[in-house]
């Protein structure tokens, strides 16, 4: 399944974003009203960074400075990783994981932001909608001749993956985790 299958990913097409000149203040003031855990640094109109709570708390309100006098350039995250709506969900989330980051900016092929994700997004991908689209992939390569017992059975082990996945998150969620 690929970010594009996720309506998450279809849903998310307002990104909220800021000129790296930006006060830290004017940020963190629309990130709190609409709720939001990361925006996106521009500089021009390409992406040149990104500002999360966990930059706001580390590098703003442990150093005691001041949100009406530093820019976001100045806090801001700078070594960002970046999806393709192609990639795989999997691939996505494990890199997230790895990388200990919980926003994930979606990008075209001329580097153009399409998309922001957070880890939540993937969670809230359901089993129904995971099987939903599963059983349109596996129609379609039945449809297209690409039916062996390989992709029957790597059909079977992704299922079981995706399924382990949820019970886990459930279970880690449910017991209060962050």
């Amino acid at each position: 399944m690929r970010i594009v299958d996720m309506p998450e990913f279809k849903d998310k097409n307002q990104v909220l974003s800021f000129d790296q000149n930006t006060p830290v203040c004017d940020a963190v003031d629309e990130m709190s009203k609409q709720n939001y855990g990361a925006v996106l640094v521009t500089k021009g109109k390409k992406l040149a960074g990104i500002f999360t709570e966990r930059d706001l708390l580390r590098r703003v309100a442990a150093c005691r400075l001041d949100l009406k006098k530093i820019k976001l350039k100045d806090v801001m995250s700078t070594h960002i990783k970046t999806a393709k709506k192609n990639d795989k969900i999997a691939d996505t989330l494990r890199r997230m994981n790895q990388g200990r980051f919980r926003h994930m900016p979606v990008i075209d092929d001329n580097g153009d932001v399409i998309g922001l994700l957070s880890q939540g997004d993937f969670i809230a991908l359901t089993l129904s909608d995971a099987l939903h689209i599963a059983g349109i992939t596996a129609r379609a390569e039945v449809e297209k001749g690409n039916s062996t017992p390989f992709s029957m059975i790597f059909a079977i082990i992704i299922y079981t993956l995706g399924l382990l996945f949820v019970v886990s998150a459930i279970g880690f969620w449910g017991t209060g985790g962050p």
